[in-house]
């Protein structure tokens, strides 16, 4: 379901619009998703993240999974 939204200029006595629900929880949704893609690229884009992700990827290869309890 794709939805077009446009922007109308125009002058009102009132400061608030109404949408409908199912429209509003489609919005939310798509920027839920897009914040989730966002972060993702962030963290990808920085090298010093990904080379410490990798390294810790290679300790567990290497030497196992060991859980802290506390």
């Amino acid at each position: 379901m794709v939805y077009i939204m446009t922007a109308i200029a125009f002058e009102s006595k009132h400061d608030t619009i109404t949408i409908p629900r199912d429209l509003f929880e489609d919005m939310l949704s798509s920027y839920h998703k897009m914040d989730q893609i966002m972060a993702t690229l962030e963290v990808s884009l920085d090298t010093e993240t990904m080379n410490s992700i990798k390294r810790s990827k290679e300790d567990i290869e290497k030497w196992g999974f060991y859980g802290l309890f506390f």
